[in-house]
């Protein structure tokens, strides 16, 4: 059979959806340098704004690896090249911004369009440079819009500011701002923008296995945050964290990157545990350009679980098992075993259950008591707890020492299980 030739309208189409497809595929590969999801299921939106091009990129990504371009917008900048340092100097600033509040178009001037939406410059990194400034909007126009017509600001048409408006969530939204997405120097786009994810693995690894030296070496000297004004006081704070626990288990997830000439931001959510105690929330490091590498110039932390204590929680599976034994329930109190524990007489959880089960079919009233809990740490989720047991049923009675050995899982930190069991017995 011979196949049909394609009419012109087809081939063109044709043309058309390649070169689309190919156009995505250059512009995902140059907005990868900006925008990366590491590890999360899903990103926020992110607005990248290339000023040579004079075009707003609205991105996200719903898996690791990948970027989507959700829109794209014409806008116009600053009338004068490269990033703002001071007020009136008619440069639209570089950096890692947030779309901090609305306002409403009834208290505009009628040149600023339906609404403006104002950025949070100066940033940590501006004020870390000593910049200075104020006003920075994303706003709409009165008038056709061309090539660099701000004093500094962000313009849109106006329909095209209503449809941008909404991708925004306030004090949530990140606008990356660039000077240029079009690198020539392959061998120092590859330092500067293919390292970040590394150092941000190696930073957690030298803080999990204590390695001082290591963490030290990757913050900058102008390390500042809200509770610690000099680098070497809050490394003093975390050597003395170090030397306070034997172990801890720090979990990364949620993992992605934004990334600009001068900063880069890598968000997280964060799970620590410690002997003594847990908590997760969401973790933001801010790195910056200096001296031909990255260094984190602050950090910081909001907490989604209150720290709590390991102890507290350990006490309550201790309740929750002496419980279950009282009441003879063989399958929730076995639930409380390890698949690999082990005790002197009994070499598998298997035999363990017969063993119990045997017991509690014959003894219709338990009584357990336990007295002077200690409970201690000296390696990675395990814990061994140390108690005088008393123990009464039908006809018989004993008191003595038992220990517990417990381990524990890093992401479910009230969750334990029993693997080793031992008894000794006081007269």
């Amino acid at each position: 059979m011979h196949q049909q030739k394609k009419t012109r309208p087809a081939i063109v189409l044709t043309i058309l959806l390649i070169y689309f497809g190919i156009f995505q595929l250059l512009v995902a590969g140059q907005l990868s340098y900006y925008f990366a999801n590491l590890s999360a299921d899903s990103t926020d939106d992110v607005f990248l704004v290339d000023k040579a091009s004079q075009t707003l990129f609205v991105l996200n990504s719903n898996s690791p690896g990948t970027i989507q371009v959700l829109d794209t917008f014409r806008i116009t900048t600053g009338k004068l090249d490269g990033d703002k340092e001071k007020e009136g100097d008619f440069k639209t600033p570089e950096g890692i911004y947030e779309i901090s509040s609305m306002i409403q178009g009834q208290q505009l001037s009628t040149k600023y369009g339906p609404m403006a939406f104002t950025l949070n410059y100066p940033n940590f990194v501006d004020r870390l440079k000593g910049r200075n400034g104020s006003n920075i909007w994303i706003h709409g126009r009165d008038e056709e819009i061309t090539d660099r017509q701000t004093k500094g600001c962000i313009s849109l048409e106006n329909g095209s500011l209503l449809r941008l408006s909404q991708y925004i969530q306030l004090h949530s939204t990140q606008v990356i701002i660039v000077d240029s997405l079009n690198h020539q120097d392959c061998r120092a786009d590859k330092e500067k923008f293919g390292t970040i994810d590394s150092l941000f693995h190696r930073w957690l690894k030298a803080w999990e296995g204590g390695n001082s030296e290591t963490y030290a070496s990757l913050y900058a000297t102008q390390f500042t945050t809200q509770s610690w004004q000099r680098l070497i006081d809050y490394l003093r704070y975390k050597k003395q964290l170090d030397n306070s626990y034997t172990w801890k288990k720090i979990g990364a997830e949620k993992i992605w990157l934004m990334q600009s000439d001068s900063e880069a931001h890598v968000n997280f959510q964060q799970n620590y545990l410690c002997p003594v105690f847990y908590t997760e929330g969401t973790k933001q490091l801010i790195f910056i350009w200096t001296d031909s590498t990255w260094k984190i110039a602050t950090e910081n932390f909001t907490v989604a679980t209150p720290r709590y204590s390991v102890e507290t929680s350990i006490r309550a599976f201790l309740d929750s098992w002496k419980r279950d034994w009282e009441t003879g329930d063989i399958d929730r109190f076995i639930l409380h075993y390890d698949s690999t524990f082990s005790a002197p007489d009994h070499a598998r959880l298997a035999d363990y259950y017969q063993y119990k089960k045997n017991i509690f079919d014959k003894t219709p009233e338990i009584e357990v008591k336990i007295f002077d809990i200690n409970i201690s740490s000296s390696k990675p989720l395990e814990w061994l707890v140390t108690f005088t047991q008393d123990y009464t049923a039908t006809n018989y009675h004993d008191h003595g020492k038992k220990t517990l050995l417990l381990n524990g899982h890093p992401k479910d930190p009230k969750s334990f299980k029993i693997q080793k069991e031992t008894w000794d017995a006081v007269r």
